[in-house]
Formats: C-alpha cells, structure tokens, sequence
C-alpha cells in the first residue's frame, strides 16, 4: 500500500514538475503596441490635464486657440481688422495665468514629434502597420519599414521620427498590396536609422527611430 502511494505521489510530483518547467519555457506574448506608445510620455503633464474640470478644459481650450490665433497674426497670416467678432472677442480674454501650463504643452508637443520612448527599448511587442519595402530576396521583402498609415512616405509626407519602425524579417514576407496592413511581433529597440525605401519610381530615404528584429509577419 505504501508503495502505491509512493508511485502515486511520485506520479503527481513528476506532473506538477512539468507544469512548472512548461510555464517557466513558454514563451512570453508580446505586448499588443499602439503606436502613441512609441511617442514619449508626460505623467505629470497628462496628471494635470486629467485632473482638469470641464470648464478648465474648456478653459485651457481657448487658451490653445487663442495661442494659434496669435501665432497668425504675428507671421501676417491673419489681420486684427478681419477678425471675426467671435475671435476678437478670445483674443481681449485674459488668460494669462495658463501662460505656464501651455509653455509646459508646447515643450511636450515638440518632443512628441522627435523623441523615443525609453519604456519601449527591448520590448517584445506586436505592431500592426503598413509595409513599405527596403530590401528583397526571392521576391520576398526581407526589411522593410513599418508606418502608422497607409501612403506614408509614398503620398504623403513622412511621419514623426517616433512613427517609423526598420523591421528585419530574414524568412521574407511575400510583396503584396502596400495598402493592406501587416502585424508583426518581436523585440523591438531604440536606435536611429537610415531607411532606403525601394519604390516603383525610385528610392527615397527617410530616419526611422526604432529597429524591430520581427519572429513573426501575418496579415
């Protein structure tokens, strides 16, 4: 009896051990990225916004409007004389007090557009985008640059440094439709590079600012 018991116990040990030693091997799911994640982040920044009532935000609203609107009158775009009244009328408003909170927007809104995100170095993520080709090996792109949209870089102008992603894929993916979206999914990092875009009238360079070396490409 204590035999069996022993086989018994011996049988459900092995089990557990290979339970465990099964979670600890599998493989992590990538993290599903959007890509404003790849943009910087502003905890505080974004803490005081949210924190804001509605009439603060509408408040802050105006203030942001009433910035551009000057921005304009100062580079000749507009004249204080065509104004619409409605306009005139924000631009007599006293918001002065908000001068700090917009400087601190205005100075986010410049590295939005140029800076990485630190959080995001040696991540394993998915991204889903649209495939532009950098190099082919037996009509299969085998590096190609991930964008946010479609017709980025080909009809339109490129996006934010923060929004171009060199993935290499060395099994290479079939060429089709650049219109049709692709996820790929694998360890991503920070690091400038110079993309070479091959284009059906040409090449065309652009600076990505992430690299992806992708385990994965799927529709």
């Amino acid at each position: 009896m204590n035999g069996m018991c022993l086989s018994r116990r011996s049988a459900l040990a092995a089990l557990l051990l290979g339970l465990t030693m099964g979670a600890a091997q599998a493989a992590p799911e990538p993290y599903a990225l959007k890509w404003a994640e790849l943009q910087p982040d502003a905890p505080a920044l974004r803490q005081t916004l949210v924190a804001m009532s509605p009439a603060q935000k509408e408040r802050l609203m105006r203030a942001l409007q009433q910035r551009e609107l000057q921005r304009q009158l100062d580079t000749g775009r507009l004249s204080t004389d065509a104004l619409p009244a409605t306009q005139a009328a924000l631009m007599q408003e006293d918001l002065r007090d908000l001068a700090p909170l917009l400087k601190d927007i205005t100075a986010f809104e410049a590295r939005r557009s140029r800076e990485m995100n630190p959080a995001r170095q040696d991540q394993l993520v998915s991204l889903r985008g649209y495939l532009l080709p950098m190099r082919m090996k037996d009509n299969k792109v085998t590096e190609f640059l991930l964008v946010p949209t479609a017709g980025a870089c080909i009809h339109a102008p490129p996006p934010p440094i923060n929004q171009m992603v060199v993935v290499s894929y060395p099994a290479g993916w079939p060429l089709g439709d650049l219109a049709d979206p692709v996820t790929v999914a694998g360890k991503l990092s920070i690091g400038r590079t110079r993309a070479r875009l091959a284009l059906s009238d040409g090449t065309s360079d652009v600076e990505a600012g992430y690299t992806l070396a992708a385990d994965l490409v799927r529709p």
